[in-house]
């Protein structure tokens, strides 16, 4: 797909994006931008594809973190691969990529020299430990469990009574693309006043370590003897916490002394006397009024399913949500309301049940909503090199030229560079 045949729309129109990155963090930050309308392109090494096409995977996995995005392959160490390189970057306002730190200096292409072809170019890296510091760390590799280690994330999921495990899959990756998404557009807008990019250096074990806030203040200024300081709410106060029921489970956060207050009484508790006096702002399970409403809890929800556990507390202004499984989310009322969730049918898959018809990929919609610009997704994600060719021709070579780029290997399709990853 040629630049011209993208569809014009959402609050980035006109900015283009380029990003050299495999896996999540890098891509998702990109396709954040994309859902927002920006014309973004994947560049992908010709001998290192990023296994989201394929592998152990079904690529349509990965759909979602590559939609309404081009993809070419350019080989930027040969020569013509770096003409190229260089041509897109004259025309790209934001760059992302993620490797090892200083891969791109190595290969000559530092942000100083960048920046001598795009003076106004935004630059942002994406690391595991970050552009800087000690060597020996700035040369590891890093994945997401790695980088939630290092940063602190591992060490405060659970408590002491569990073994340490990582908070979800792809958490820290998630988080580092919003911290490069949210960077990239404050530097692309102070580029538009100044004239002058900036190089961005995201560390991805830094952007966990930013998110835990007041739990390692409390330990590292306060002495917290809590080791694992993410559920001391929940290991200290009767209300607050995952709570089984007749039918699922709910999670509940029952603070604040409205809140208890409306909850003693939901109990059938003598809320103002002085075994419940009134102000109470949390029912400590040491004590025996909370010994008692962890008990009066947990009956009640043993007596009643989730949903309606839910609904007579939200009734009663007392935070809580069912937990909700993915399944739970196709039929749940509030997600088919607002459309949390797209089906769009892929014309690149073949549903494994049903033969020959395209497999329909249901995924997140995008967030957030805009009210004066709406935003769409027009593509799902496209195969290694797709859009190569249109992209080089955008960039004004010829049809032998871009020919030359394939014979040469600068350039490659996926049964090229990969042929055991074919379509389902």
């Amino acid at each position: 797909m040629k630049r011209n045949e993208i569809p014009q729309q959402g609050l980035l129109q006109g900015v283009r994006v380029v990003v050299s990155a495999i896996s999540v963090a890098g891509p998702f930050a990109a396709e954040v931008l994309a859902d927002m309308g920006a014309d973004v392109i994947q560049l992908e090494n010709p001998k290192n594809p990023d296994f989201s096409h394929g592998g152990p995977n079904p690529g349509w996995q990965n759909e979602s973190h590559r939609r309404n995005m081009r993809d070419i392959t350019l080989d930027v160490t040969k020569p013509k691969g770096r003409e190229a390189f260089l041509r897109l970057m004259k025309e790209t306002d934001i760059f992302i990529e993620s490797s090892k730190g200083g891969q791109w200096a190595g290969w000559g292409l530092s942000d100083e020299f960048l920046w001598k072809v795009n003076p106004k170019l935004v630059i942002a890296h994406i690391s595991g430990y970050g552009q800087t510091g000690l060597k020996e760390y700035i040369s590891r590799a890093a994945y997401d469990p790695i980088a939630q280690a290092f940063g602190g994330l591992v060490y405060a999921n659970g408590d002491d009574t569990m073994p340490y495990f990582p908070i979800a899959d792809n958490v820290i990756d998630y988080y580092t693309a919003l911290f490069t998404s949210t960077s990239c557009l404050s530097a692309y807008i102070n580029a538009l006043r100044t004239g002058k990019g900036e190089s961005l250096d995201i560390a991805q074990y830094e952007c966990g370590l930013r998110t835990l806030c007041q739990y390692l203040l409390q330990d590292i200024v306060e002495g917290n003897p809590e080791k694992r300081s993410m559920w001391i709410a929940a290991s200290l106060c009767s209300g607050i916490g995952n709570y089984d029921c007749k039918e699922g489970s709910v999670f509940m956060i029952a603070t604040g002394f409205q809140v208890c207050k409306r909850l003693a009484l939901l109990l059938g508790f003598p809320y103002g006397t002085d075994e419940f006096p009134a102000g109470d702002y949390g029912f400590f399970r040491h004590t025996e009024n909370g010994k008692k409403v962890e008990a009066a809890l947990q009956t009640f929800c043993k007596e009643h399913s989730a949903s309606e556990v839910e609904k007579i507390l939200n009734d009663n202004k007392i935070p809580c949500s069912q937990v909700l499984t993915y399944q739970d989310m196709l039929t749940n009322p509030q997600y088919l309301a607002r459309e949390s969730l797209t089906v769009n049918p892929s014309t690149r898959w073949e549903d494994p049940k049903n033969p020959g018809q395209p497999l329909p990929v249901t995924m997140p919609n995008i967030v957030p909503r805009a009210k004066n610009n709406p935003l769409s997704i027009w593509r799902t994600g496209v195969d290694f090199g797709y859009d190569t060719a249109d992209v080089l021709a955008d960039l004004g070579y010829s049809e032998a030229e871009i020919k030359g780029f394939f014979d040469k290997g600068i350039s490659v399709s996926r049964q090229d560079a990969c042929p055991q990853y074919k379509h389902l």
